[in-house]
């Protein structure tokens, strides 16, 4: 394969975008079996978060004077440890989180700054402006979580999202994914890429729903689908041609956008909008082309990115040559041609939207 620092483009470049607008709250998912998290407060407020809380193996420190009776319940039936001493910074040593769910503004506030003499991160209920983090809206399909969360701009939009998740995601994916999750070192043995992918999609798309549904076990499932998928031969190299002249993702075919979201490598020429750019699997590799482009010739780019079995889409910011198309049927491959919309017609259509 030819050296892919030949062709690249500084990313830099690439994606940057001053429209772009940029996330307040990033997402990121911690590791519950090492943490701590404290609690302040005893009414609804805290046992709602406890709620969400206990789903998890984090330990869990309430302080409260006078908590509600479920909370003891299960302070009793040791799920969480509670303690009518006040908050310090000493009792926050060594925890990961801090909620303040007094409901009383001055109360959540001292904690708020207890919280930050001690370093550690703090959550006010309901309160996102007084926060340093917040807890987004869930779906629990453990070990598959879904975070979704609008900043506080659209709460009714975030359980929508979450509803129709919910509808899409039946109870039974929390089966598979915890089946797939022990079975991923055998999977291994298929090769990275397409062949593996293809596997996944097969056994959450249809093998995994198909094997619920009968009472079957779902690890001896998962041996009978991988002995059939190393009975196949290895994937020939797959080439998708597409472009698109507008800058606006929503003006890319769905049958481009599916290609992207496939695709092993993904090259584009340097006009290619970063936000059309984010529609390719997090995944996958971007190979972004220099203008003009001489060597080495883009066919031979395009060919030397699909040996060896990848699935690899051009993205062009202009409409495709003849001889393109023609070059790399003749070398055997896999050619897949998705029409596009020229910069001239996409610049029409934003005038009559």
């Amino acid at each position: 394969m030819a050296p892919a620092q030949d062709y690249f483009l500084n990313w830099d470049q690439v994606n940057d975008s001053d429209e772009a607008i940029q996330m307040r709250h990033f997402p990121i998912f911690l590791d519950m079996d090492r943490a701590r998290v404290v609690l302040s407060g005893g009414d609804e407020a805290a046992i709602a978060k406890l709620r969400l809380l206990l789903k998890t193996s984090a330990r869990i420190i309430v302080h409260a004077t006078e908590p509600a009776q479920e909370i003891r319940a299960w302070a009793a039936e040791g799920r969480l440890i509670l303690t009518d001493a006040p908050l310090t910074p000493a009792a926050l040593a060594g925890a990961t989180l801090v909620y303040a769910a007094d409901e009383e503004a001055l109360t959540d506030a001292e904690t708020v700054e207890i919280a930050k003499a001690a370093g550690v991160l703090w959550n006010v209920v309901d309160d996102l402006q007084a926060s340093a983090f917040i807890t987004p809206a869930m779906v629990d399909r453990a070990p598959l979580t879904v975070a979704i969360g609008t900043e506080g701009a659209a709460p009714m939009l975030a359980r929508k999202v979450k509803r129709h998740l919910e509808e899409y995601l039946p109870a039974g994916t929390a089966a598979l994914t915890a089946a797939a999750r022990d079975f991923r070192a055998d999977a291994e043995a298929l090769a990275q890429g397409a062949p593996r992918r293809a596997f996944w999609a097969e056994w959450f798309d249809t093998a995994g729903p198909a094997a619920q549904d009968a009472g079957r076990d779902l690890t001896d499932a998962l041996h009978a689908l991988l002995a059939r998928h190393l009975d196949h031969a290895a994937p020939e190299g797959r080439l998708t041609l597409t472009f698109t002249g507008s800058d606006d993702p929503d003006l890319l075919t769905m049958k481009a956008r599916r290609a992207l979201d496939r695709a092993d490598v993904v090259v584009h020429d340097a006009a290619i909008s970063p936000a059309v750019l984010e529609l390719a699997r997090r995944e996958a590799r971007l190979v972004a082309l220099p203008e003009p482009l001489d060597v080495p010739p883009l066919d031979q780019i395009l060919l030397t990115e699909a040996d060896g079995g990848a699935d690899v889409v051009y993205l062009s910011a202009a409409p495709l040559p003849r001889k393109l198309l023609a070059s790399c049927r003749r070398a055997g491959l896999s050619v897949d041609l998705i029409p596009g919309i020229a910069a001239q017609d996409a610049a029409q259509l934003k005038d009559t939207a």
